[in-house]
């Protein structure tokens, strides 16, 4: 979703980690994830922290073309680690 329409904003990045924080701490004392897939998700989120503040900080699109690769690629290993994880998160926007 952030990668859409290219390099998202920094005011982006972070209401989507304020988002997952949020959605993700939700769903662990709902007991609708496990703490493993929270913490494994986390890293995700700490990625995107990561992201933010490169494109706040103007580092150049290289670097955070290769960083928004990087996320997806963990994002789509955890999909396939945790495949309902994704429509769950998304069921709460």
């Amino acid at each position: 979703m952030l990668t859409a329409d290219g390099v998202p904003s920094a005011e982006d990045v972070s209401k989507e980690v304020a988002f997952l924080s949020d959605t993700l701490s939700l769903l662990r004392d709902s007991g609708q994830i496990t703490n493993d897939a929270f913490l494994e998700a986390g890293v995700i989120q700490g990625g995107l922290n990561v992201l933010s503040s490169m494109i706040s900080n103007d580092i150049g699109e290289s670097e955070v073309n290769q960083q928004m690769n990087t996320l997806v690629s963990r994002g789509e290993a955890f999909r396939s680690k945790h495949p309902n994880l994704d429509s769950i998160i998304e069921s709460n926007r």
